[in-house]
């Protein structure tokens, strides 16, 4: 049976975290002396008085240790109710919109996908500007594995919650109690956060666009605190900053942590997933560049950084553009299409599929050749030089199964509520790898998704919330069998 006072417990505790970030903003709003600290001070005492009823009222004498069912259940109504009290700023300015699109933009930010349904960014207060980018870097690692660095340690507690919010095929551990691993990751994502905003304000950035641009960079999201994002500064070291961190942010936090500590480079150099990785982003920019040489005149260095700034950033699903990439060379539509599916590493702050689920399909069928051909051999699918579970290419099957399944349901019901076909699948694969930005006809990547009909808003902001949380800890809710006492 599910422990509801529990549920209630927890998610109390994530809205009075929720609180303190709004706290922050509130300052943020105080210190510039602009229209929306009414809206921050209003939405502070909301989540206060939630989170307050929640974790002393109706979880009051819950017990400390929760089952899986519980876990999963937690980690999806956390998403969306944080994205709910996200969004009440947005709403009571009155700068961004009615409920379809503050709804969409808190999704949006919490779950680093970038996609905005905003045309004033540029006339929006500091308040709103600075909100959007935290809810970039809180998603970046995951609310709940934020929140597990500041509950009391239960490690089977945390690990489940972990587990569930990350449905990777792997959850790695750089530390045997899961608030230390939490703690140490979130430790080296903040140091890393000040590194590029300390970087980005050396290179001509003004201290507030720094901390912002920082902010959704390693996080991998792509809210910008201006409508034109990075082109707004035309800026080379900006671009080549901005490359360094974005590729850092799609990178392996355990992966990178190991590498310090061991200073080992061949943990990285080794590691298959890594090496897709860098290989797709190689490749891909080598190709752009040509591309964008004959077929735009551009000349051999502004080819390769514009290619490699726009790659980097819709491989580990940032969302920053410098150039309209849907105008290159039209077959790169469908290459950067691929990109944009693909994503980065597992472990990292990017969407998308990852890496190491297209490693492992890629053996899955190659094993599977083998197999056909010598009916009665033993042939295991390694990764790594580690063999693959039986059960862990199960997992791998049904995510695929379910990623095309809601993939196209996803875009039937966009182009149901009034968008053109051409632009409906794009804008389904760009919300559902969390990448921001659209290669569609009339949505591309220098467009706003303002003008997305109430209903497709919607719709994308489930996309995210499945991309983001890996598609398992959404559906499994909504099953039948979840709900069965035993």
């Amino acid at each position: 049976m599910i422990n509801y006072r529990m549920i209630a417990k927890l998610i109390g505790a994530l809205i009075l975290l929720e609180a303190v970030l709004l706290l922050l903003t509130t300052g943020v709003s105080l210190y510039y002396h602009e229209g929306d600290l009414t809206a921050f001070a209003l939405t502070t005492s909301i989540a206060l008085g939630l989170g307050l009823l929640l974790f002393f009222g109706v979880g009051r004498g819950a017990p400390d240790t929760i089952y899986r069912r519980e876990a999963y259940l937690v980690v999806a109504i956390t998403w969306v109710v944080f994205s709910l009290v996200g969004m009440l700023p947005l709403l009571l300015s009155g700068y961004c919109g009615d409920v379809s699109t503050v709804f969409f933009e808190a999704m949006s930010g919490f779950t680093t996908t970038g996609a905005t349904a905003l045309n004033n960014i540029d006339t929006l207060p500091h308040g709103l500007l600075f909100w959007r980018s935290l809810t970039h870097w809180i998603g970046g690692l995951g609310i709940v594995f934020f929140t597990l660095t500041l509950i009391p340690n239960n490690f089977q507690s945390g690990l489940k919650l972990f587990s569930a919010e990350a449905s990777s095929l792997s959850h790695e551990k750089i530390h045997p109690r899961m608030r230390t691993t939490a703690k140490w990751l979130w430790s080296m994502y903040g140091a890393l956060t000040l590194m590029c905003a300390i970087s980005l304000w050396l290179a001509g950035m003004t201290p507030f666009d720094s901390i912002n641009f920082a902010m959704s960079t390693l996080s991998t999201g792509g809210f910008a605190p201006h409508q034109a994002g990075v082109m707004v500064y035309h800026s080379p070291l900006i671009e080549y900053l901005l490359i360094c961190f974005m590729f850092v942010g799609g990178t392996n936090f355990i992966a990178i942590y190991l590498l310090f500590k061991q200073r080992n480079i061949r943990l990285l150099t080794h590691n298959e997933e890594f090496r897709l990785y860098v290989a797709s982003v190689v490749s891909v920019s080598a190709l752009c560049t040509a591309c964008l040489v004959k077929f735009k005149g551009l000349d051999w260095l502004e080819a390769l950084r514009t290619a490699l700034f726009n790659v980097v950033s819709i491989q580990t699903t940032t969302g920053f553009v410098s150039s309209d990439f849907s105008q290159w060379y039209h077959p790169l539509v469908f290459v950067l299409t691929m990109v944009m599916i693909t994503g980065a590493c597992s472990g990292s702050t990017s969407g998308g599929v990852k890496g190491i689920r297209i490693v492992l399909l890629f053996k899955s069928a190659v094993a599977q050749f083998k197999r056909l051909l010598h009916p009665n051999a033993v042939i295991p699918v390694r990764l790594n030089h580690q063999p693959v579970s039986e059960s862990t290419i199960i997992i791998l099957m049904a995510y695929f199964f379910w990623y095309v399944v809601l993939l196209v349901v996803g875009a039937v019901l966009v182009d149901i509520s009034g968008v053109a076909p051409t632009d409906s699948l794009p804008i389904a694969i760009t919300c559902f790898s969390n990448v921001g930005p659209s290669l569609g006809t009339h949505y591309g990547p220098l467009a706003d998704l303002s003008s997305l009909p109430a209903m497709a808003k919607w719709v994308c902001s489930f996309l995210m919330l499945a991309g983001r949380l890996e598609i398992f800890c959404v559906l499994l809710p909504l099953t039948s069998v979840f709900w069965q006492r035993d």
